[in-house]
């Protein structure tokens, strides 16, 4: 027969024994003090038992099935070999089984006269009454918590209210040590993982003090053992790292090349992290940037060595040329060495002069209207763009305020990009060269019509001697340094460039400029995540640099 379940107590401490409100005033201290989840149970447990005179007591703690995965019995005498088949049958019949199904607490007056009690094998035990109650999370039964007695109708309602007032407190306290361990778990994963990392590894807070730290940061940087909880301008005094924090928006990620005052050179991305605050990321490229000046430096010497006999050979052919009584194909092979020529100066021009921006061209700032520069652009290139059947126009905004720069460096930009744009840009298209202010900055766009970029074929990202090898566009590929000089050019202004593409939808050339630039010992390059397409090969213009 069952008992007929009692209606869900409130408890009034008003109303209760002094010995009462004195255990629930013991168990929430005990379960403030720790979070160790057993030694606290088991406390809890202990107090409880000996307030209200039970011999026995248990705390099963259930996952989402109702298994129990972790018991705390308030009685030593249990053997170990039994215990795990006990609990899992009074999960099942037993009274705190009923609990669970139900989610409510009750009590068993008398266990001889209640089917809810089940009786294991071999238990010499006496038990004549029983309660017990959920402990509750968000409506869910996370445990049980019973208690026993050797005589009949030993617990009354009042105890069970008081029963049910502890298993809330230990609900609360198991998912307080449930949240803890998740979070203490997560933390150790990440430190494993940033540990692992050969990067540098900066976490600061949203006041951008240092709350995380990566070994190799700590190496590399110097990073006091006091480091965390103080501003990282302080732990990592970099100059170049102060000003790329100062410079970053909080709400985007802000990438950028950074030389500390060692000469170091990094890779930096600062990614803001919403709730918590930034993580900077640092990977050391100073090896790989002095390799490329070696490389730099070789190929600027190799081409200086060959324009003397590129000016031999373009000095006979253009005898050759002027003799008389030549065949017509004697013409035509003198008229393609000629044009070989042309275009093995070009690059070697665009080459000594990638050197050149990327030692300095700082002398050369000046005011600079972006306008003018545009314009003189559009002017240059719409010999070719009718050439090749393309509408070439500009959106420029008015009142450009003016930015500190080289003119003349700005317009070859300019032009290689648009040059660029109507490589690619079949007949009947249309090229579109924007300027506008944005976030303070002066942005210039070179909107295409051509064929676009694919995704995979994005990351060669403005490279010097990068083609994209589509089969599309393979004629019309040459060395892949036009936009190797966009890039520099912009560097060296301060400003980024980047490009934004679909396929079968165009692409846009963007670059952005400061109203200000810093000199460029005070300005390490910064880029954008970006592809790059192909660089602008236009002949005349690239004999012109």
């Amino acid at each position: 027969m069952t008992q007929s379940p009692s209606e869900s107590p409130n408890v009034q401490t008003g109303t209760l024994r002094p010995e009462w409100v004195t255990l629930l005033f013991a168990i929430s201290r005990e379960f403030a003090s720790t979070l160790e989840l057993d030694e606290v149970l088991a406390k809890a447990l202990n107090l409880t038992t000996q307030t209200l005179g039970a011999n026995v007591g248990s705390i099963f703690l259930l996952d989402s099935e109702g298994r129990a995965i972790r018991s705390i019995l308030a009685r030593s005498n249990l053997p170990p070999e039994i215990k795990s088949p006990t609990v899992a049958a009074v999960m099942s019949k037993g009274l705190a089984g009923w609990v669970y199904q139900h989610g409510r607490a009750d009590i068993v007056l008398d266990t001889q006269a209640d089917d809810r009690w089940f009786f294991f094998a071999g238990d010499t035990l006496v038990t004549r009454s029983a309660m017990a109650a959920p402990l509750l999370r968000r409506n869910e039964v996370i445990g049980i918590v019973t208690l026993q007695h050797p005589e009949p109708n030993h617990f009354t309602r009042r105890q069970l209210e008081l029963l049910e007032a502890i298993a809330a407190q230990a609900a609360s306290a198991v998912e307080n040590a449930s949240l803890y361990t998740r979070v203490a778990n997560e933390r150790a994963t990440l430190q494993s993982i940033v540990g692992g990392v050969h990067d540098n590894i900066l976490v600061t807070d949203l006041k951008r003090n240092l709350i995380l730290a990566n070994p190799a940061a700590f190496r590399s940087l110097a990073l006091g053992q006091q480091a965390y909880g103080r501003p990282v301008g302080e732990v990592a005094a970099e100059p170049a790292l102060i000003e790329f924090y100062q410079s970053a928006r909080d709400d985007e990620i802000a990438l950028k090349e950074v030389m500390l005052e060692d000469g170091r050179v990094f890779d930096c991305a600062l990614v803001r992290l919403p709730g918590v605050g930034q993580m900077l990321s640092m990977h050391d490229v100073t090896t790989f940037k002095r390799l490329d000046a070696l490389k730099d430096e070789f190929v600027s010497h190799v081409a200086h060595d060959l324009k003397a006999p590129l000016s031999i050979m373009q000095g006979y052919a253009w005898v050759l040329n002027e003799m008389p009584g030549l065949a017509e194909d004697a013409l035509d092979h003198i008229q393609q060495i000629l044009q070989a020529v042309d275009r093995m100066r070009a690059l070697i021009d665009n080459i000594l002069d990638i050197g050149r921006i990327n030692m300095g061209i700082q002398a050369e700032f000046a005011p600079v209207s972006i306008a003018s520069v545009v314009k003189e652009s559009i002017v240059s290139m719409e010999a070719l763009a009718k050439e090749k059947k393309v509408i070439l126009s500009s959106q420029v905004a008015a009142d450009l305020p003016p930015v500190n720069g080289a003119q003349v460096r700005l317009g070859q930009a300019v032009t290689n990009l648009v040059g660029n744009a109507l490589k690619f840009t079949p007949a009947d298209g249309s090229v579109t060269v924007g300027a506008a202010m944005e976030a303070g900055q002066i942005v210039v766009r070179v909107v295409d019509t051509g064929p676009g970029i694919p995704p995979a074929l994005q990351s060669k990202l403005f490279q010097k001697f990068s083609r994209l090898g589509q089969k599309e566009t393979r004629k019309e590929e040459g060395h892949g340094l036009g936009l190797a000089i966009v890039k520099s050019v912009i560097d060296a202004h301060g400003g980024r460039v980047w490009v934004e593409s679909q396929v079968g939808q165009g692409s846009t050339f963007a670059f952005s400029l400061p109203l200000s630039q810093p000199t460029r010992e005070d300005n390490p390059s910064e880029t954008r995540p970006a592809p790059v397409f192909t660089e602008d090969q236009n002949e005349q213009r690239m004999r012109g640099i």
